[in-house]
């Protein structure tokens, strides 16, 4: 089923589509496309290249967009790492040039969407203007990558490296979100996709108590309506419209 389809049965009868819905509806989309690149063998041979391990080269290219900040800056953007393993990736790739990093991750990308993607002009004009209506307060990855400027006006290059902005903006809702709800972010990975997570994300034992999933599903909710306010800038309509045309492009997540 195509997520235009889950978002029109979730419309209320003869009500508008909210915007909390087209988040919901669109966040296989917007997770999985906006990282797709970075999980193609292609990503981590051009790290090698830079002399970068898989996560000196991740994390370089995903927060290099900050400058030279230190480790537990870019830790607290990231969110959900552990910072004794986000410190020795960064410091190496902040040994490099992070310019380089970030156009090397840039240009993976835009290659990504170029060969995946097809016709998609529709589809990067709608989430251009979900992008600018974006509020960045609070999220400062999101706000560093919409303030970089497109590598090529091409719509599947535009639509790829918007894809990769609003997942910076839903994750970063998403760590707000988690917060409010008194959460830590370990207790979010262990309350959800569980331990295996955790550590994968650098966090060793002892490990907190895992919490009632209800808070996370609650967390998840927030998520929805903090992330889905952006998409007030595009008509009820246009959501549905959005929603069945980022759908299409599902299958070439790897």
């Amino acid at each position: 089923m195509q997520f235009g389809a889950v978002l029109w049965q979730a419309r209320p009868c003869g009500g508008p589509v909210k915007p909390e819905e087209t988040a919901r509806a669109v966040k296989p989309a917007v997770v999985g496309l906006g990282a797709a690149f970075g999980h193609a063998p292609s990503f981590v041979e051009h790290g090698r290249r830079l002399g970068l391990d898989r996560w000196a080269f991740y994390f370089g290219g995903r927060a290099g967009v900050l400058g030279p900040a230190g480790a537990e800056v870019v830790a607290a953007a990231c969110g959900f790492f552990a910072l004794d393993f986000v410190r020795p990736a960064w410091d190496a790739a902040r040994a490099k040039d992070l310019d380089e990093i970030v156009r090397v991750d840039v240009q993976l990308c835009v290659q990504f969407a170029r060969a995946h993607f097809g016709e998609v002009a529709r589809a990067a004009t709608l989430t251009g203007r979900v992008v600018e209506a974006a509020d960045p307060a609070g999220r400062v990855l999101f706000a560093a990558w919409r303030a970089l400027p497109d590598p090529a006006a091409d719509p599947a290059a535009v639509l790829g490296l918007n894809l990769l902005r609003l997942r910076e903006h839903r994750g970063a809702s998403h760590l707000l979100a988690v917060a409010a709800e008194g959460l830590t972010p370990i207790e979010a990975i262990l309350a959800g996709p569980g331990e295996r997570k955790a550590r994968a994300n650098g966090w060793r034992p002892p490990f907190p108590a895992v919490p009632d999933p209800a808070r996370l599903e609650a967390a998840e909710r927030r998520t929805d309506r903090l992330a889905g306010a952006a998409y007030q800038a595009l008509t009820a309509g246009e959501r549905v419209e959005l929603a069945e045309l980022l759908g299409r492009l599902g299958p070439v997540v790897p």
